[in-house]
């Protein structure tokens, strides 16, 4: 509320007598933010010091102002008249939040035969945390014209990020910026002749893959039952053997995975592929035993996994809060007379006494604290290839392209050369059977 008696200042509200700084949508488009007028102490300015950061301010604009002007007629097709107001400047901002309101974003749109498909909820966090992180490491840039962007200023920002924040967030970040200016060229929005922010020569993270072994599955789901907490324990197995992501296990509804031949037809929201999964009969038993509960309760909801302490569908937030705490219970195990809070407190399993042995309820398995909840993706393409399931299999199952289900199994080999070993030993055996590579000529 402005102050009774407060001097009126070009662009500065008051607050309870305190002066900020509040650009209209022209200076915005400069790059102007709204900011406290404040010293370095944090005190406020008062009237007299806010009236003359104004006139400052002005002189400011207006040099910028004259400067966009003379660049605008410098510019201007011989014989054209000359420009009289400087242009308004379309900033890197401005076109972060003209893609926010796109089709894409808020809602896909159906024009005869065209539908335009909304881009997932996870995937527009993402590009709003990675928009974010760029505001608050350069604003300057973030209200920089993207006109002026070029492959040196970016290069510049993704280095910056690398050295700052790591190399996975500067390439985000600088994907971002890319689908953004994208899709600015294709609406008209951005006169550029080339993505300044493509083929960047960009250094690849190492990619570390990891997937769990039988026996820490096994712990994970133990824990999920001692802990009460069953319905954890059903999202492994479910994570395990259809290979399915996170969000698409958390809304998997009954009427839209039913079975048809002991298969669940599913429906992926990242990709929108649809994949056919045979129910295992640990998936199944699980399954079972959810469907006894609900019954016990008298809950009738078609989602295949809840949240059986309050009956309803997870949260995100939760159920990774959740399931970190099932599986701090499988790292630190839980003994004989101990409860779960106990164990919880410990984090991690007592070191040997001589002399004493430790009863276990649950074997303390320390290898389970780097297993997330994503990983189950690819313990399932594994398991499958530990099967025999070949690549095309694989992927008909998990959703997986064929590089990147390719790219797992490598890593897999790397950890556990007995696949390769069992390669060549069938080798061997067709060798010392005699049978010839092909048909004689």
């Amino acid at each position: 509320m402005k102050k009774p008696g407060a001097p009126k200042i070009p662009n500065v509200a008051w607050r309870e007598g305190r002066p900020r700084f509040m650009p209209g949508e022209p200076l915005r488009l400069l790059g102007y933010k709204g900011e406290d007028l404040k010293h370095e102490d944090g005190s406020w300015f008062t009237a007299g010091e806010a009236l003359d950061w104004s006139a400052t301010r002005a002189a400011e604009i207006a040099t910028r102002r004259a400067a966009l002007l003379k660049e605008a007629n410098r510019k201007r097709p011989k014989g054209s008249k000359p420009i009289r107001h400087a242009p308004a400047v379309y900033t890197l901002a401005n076109l972060f939040e003209d893609w926010k309101r796109s089709p894409r974003w808020v809602g896909g749109e159906a024009v005869g035969k065209r539908q335009i498909k909304q881009l997932s909820q996870h995937t527009r966090d993402n590009y709003r945390w990675k928009m974010s992180a760029i505001e608050t490491h350069d604003h300057e840039l973030y209200h920089a014209a993207v006109d002026a962007l070029d492959a040196t200023i970016i290069f510049g920002l993704y280095e910056e990020l690398w050295a700052e924040r790591g190399l996975a967030t500067a390439r985000a970040c600088v994907a971002t910026i890319s689908s953004a200016i994208s899709w600015g060229m294709k609406r008209g929005k951005v006169k550029l002749a080339t993505n300044p922010a493509q083929s960047l020569g960009m250094q690849m993270p190492d990619l570390v893959v990891r997937f769990g072994e039988r026996e820490e599955i096994a712990a994970l789901i133990a824990a999920a039952d001692l802990m009460d907490r069953p319905e954890i324990g059903d999202m492994v197995t479910l994570g395990v053997w259809t290979g399915q992501r996170q969000g698409d296990r958390l809304a998997m509804v009954e009427h839209s995975a039913e079975l048809v031949r002991g298969r669940r037809m599913l429906r992926q929201s990242k990709t929108g592929a649809i994949v056919a999964v045979l129910e295992s009969p640990e998936l199944r038993e699980r399954i079972q035993m959810a469907r006894a509960r609900r019954r016990r309760a008298a809950i009738e909801d078609p989602h295949i996994v809840l949240d059986e302490r309050q009956w309803r569908p997870w949260l995100d937030d939760h159920y990774r809060h959740t399931y970190a705490k099932v599986r701090a219970l499988a790292v630190a195990g839980l003994k004989v007379g101990e409860s779960v809070d106990e164990a919880l407190k410990r984090k991690a399993a007592p070191k040997d006494r001589k002399g004493v042995e430790i009863l276990w309820k649950l074997a303390p398995c320390p290898s389970l604290a780097t297993l997330h909840d994503r990983h189950f993706r690819a313990t399932a393409v594994v398991w499958m290839a530990l099967g025999g399931a070949t690549v095309p299999e694989i992927i008909s199952v998990t959703g997986h392209t064929p590089a990147s289900a390719t790219t797992i199994l490598r890593h897999y080999l790397a950890r556990h050369p007995e696949m390769a070993d069992a390669a060549i030993g069938k080798m061997i055996a067709w060798f010392d059977s005699g049978e010839q590579t092909g048909a004689k000529l």
